[in-house]
Parts: structure tokens; sequence; C-alpha cells
């Protein structure tokens, strides 16, 4: 059973995911981060366990209206994304404001205790 000393245990590396960890780096705040994949893309990921992504889906919203404010997508990317172009954008996120290094992938969370009452760690 993994333990981290972090007072945040964030669960997931999708885009809600990548998001949170995104801002809570920005703000300082200690956190760890656990993905049941090997990599960040959640759902968006055809080849996680558990993903219900199918070979011909695509965003039905524009990209425009889905990006992040403060990353877009790459030009070349079609007006509705394909679920590779945005694996591949979570992973360019990811990458662009270095949160893999805040995640233990090939984690897989069951349950999550807090180690003692002063909040010092999760296990």
């Amino acid at each position: 059973m993994a333990e981290t000393r972090d007072r945040v245990a964030l669960v997931g590396a999708g885009p809600m995911g990548l998001a949170a960890a995104k801002v809570m780096a920005e703000q300082g705040v200690a956190f760890q981060g656990f993905e049941m994949h090997s990599d960040v893309g959640g759902l968006w990921d055809i080849d996680a366990p558990r993903s219900t992504m199918y070979e011909s889906a695509h965003l039905i919203s524009s990209k425009t209206m889905t990006e992040f404010a403060d990353f877009p997508m790459r030009d070349e990317v079609a007006e509705y994304p394909s679920h590779r172009e945005m694996k591949r954008y979570f992973s360019d996120f990811a990458d662009h404001f270095d949160l893999r290094r805040h995640y233990r992938f090939g984690a897989e969370v069951i349950e999550v205790t807090p180690l003692g009452e002063d909040g010092a760690g999760w296990r």
C-alpha cells in the first residue's frame, strides 16, 4: 500500500485531474497524483484500463470551446478532434506544465485513508 506525505491526494490524470494538478502546482499546494494507467489522458486514452473510448470517437464540441484557456490546441488539430488528438493534447498539456512528475502511474486507488489526525499524509 503506497503512502504519501503530501497534504492532497489527487486521483486521476484525465482532463480534470490535469487541470487540478496545474492549479495546485501553480499555487504551491503539496499534492501527489495517482493514475491507474501508465500515462495521462484518462478516458481519452483508448489504451487505458476501463476506457470506454471507441476508435471513431471525436469531440462533439469545437476545439476552441474545449481547450484550456491558457493552452490552445495545435493549429493542425481538427475543429472537432479525434480521441487520438485529444490524448495528444492532454499529453502536451502535461509536458508543458511539467505535471507528470507529480503522479504515480500504474497506481489503482481503491481506498484513501489519512495518516493520523493532523493531515500528515495519505495511505
